[in-house]
């Protein structure tokens, strides 16, 4: 592609690189497959944020009638829950910050009635206390059968787990940083959902439980798209603009 101008002025010709070529082909259409895949991600969060808005203020339904692996039918549904606490063997969630504080989410196993399996509770935040070696101290649960209403939802999850953060660790109450259904199953001596219900914030026996403000952003990924989508445009502009070469003729 060239361009003359009259009267021996320079003529234009657009000559990439083979190299420049090469390197353009690459990063490119991969900066446009990370702006719509950050996208995506906005409407995913959308999605779920909407989704968990609908569904938190449908009714509460008895989850033994509905016991399923499949936690997508479930994802934050009111639940009313009917069993018996595992008050003996305890679970602290490591590594959970309120506001500026270190503490745990106390998770505790509730064998459900008519059901030869159970879920954890996770009753709220206690916070870490003077030393990592002094767990905090959980208040006695009542014995017998007890209901209790909350959300169901997925357990704590993290970017990049260490290996064996997932193996509670001796004694009891036993600390764990990412909770594994079966892990902890094998812990108990009996099976337990892969999921976990929110004690609901007015239910007795919780602590600190501010449920309501874990939220996605889409608006972070949508930042994020953005700047990807500005890299594209830069890498064309200076594919082009370096791209274009002059000679006097």
């Amino acid at each position: 592609m060239s361009h003359r101008a009259s009267g021996g002025s320079p003529n234009y010709s657009f000559k990439p690189s083979g190299k420049a070529v090469g390197l353009f082909a690459v990063v490119f259409p991969l900066f446009i497959v990370l702006g719509f895949w950050q996208l995506q991600r906005a409407d995913e969060k959308t999605t779920i944020n909407a989704l968990r808005d609908a569904r938190s203020q449908e009714s509460p339904i008895a989850l033994r009638s509905v016991v399923t692996g499949d936690i997508e039918d479930l994802l934050f549904h009111p639940v009313l829950v009917e069993g018996e606490y595992d008050s003996a063997h305890q679970f602290l969630l490591d590594n959970q910050l309120e506001g500026q504080l270190a503490g745990y989410h106390v998770l505790t196993p509730l064998r459900l009635s008519g059901a030869d399996r159970a879920v954890l509770i996770n009753r709220g935040w206690l916070p870490q206390g003077a030393s990592r070696q002094t767990l905090p101290d959980i208040h006695p649960l009542p014995a017998g059968i007890t209901r209790v209403t909350g959300l169901v939802d997925r357990f704590h999850r993290v970017g990049f787990k260490l290996k064996g953060a997932d193996i509670p660790t001796v004694g009891w109450p036993a600390v764990v940083q990412v909770p594994d259904a079966d892990k902890i199953a094998d812990r108990l001596g009996y099976p337990v959902l892969p999921y976990q219900v929110l004690l609901d914030s007015a239910a007795q026996d919780g602590y600190s439980r501010l449920w309501h403000v874990v939220r996605l952003d889409p608006g972070k990924n949508q930042g994020y798209a953005l700047q990807w989508f500005l890299f594209a445009a830069l890498a064309a502009f200076f594919f082009v603009r370096h791209g274009i070469q002059s000679d006097v003729g």
